[in-house]
């Protein structure tokens, strides 16, 4: 799925893909265990990062799409301070 535009409309940046996802579990923070899916985001340098999306929020596109979108510009900030 490329990650210009979602089915909600929600713009992201151009070139990003999401694999279609894997079901897990996590930790929560007082250990209760959420049940979600990890997707697998790829950036346009070839970077790859996972973001854990919890069941609860997942019919939310729009939070989903704003998650992967602050993952996406966060690595790409990294990456920018080598120059």
């Amino acid at each position: 799925m490329s990650m210009s535009q979602s089915s909600g409309g929600v713009n992201l940046p151009p070139g990003v893909s999401v694999s279609p996802g894997r079901e897990t579990v996590q930790q929560g923070p007082t250990g209760q265990a959420i049940q979600g899916m990890t997707f697998t985001l790829t950036l346009t340098n070839g970077a790859q990062t996972s973001v854990f999306v919890p069941y609860n929020i997942m019919s939310n596109t729009q939070l989903v799409a704003e998650m992967f979108a602050q993952r996406v510009a966060a690595i790409n900030t990294v990456a920018g301070l080598g120059g």
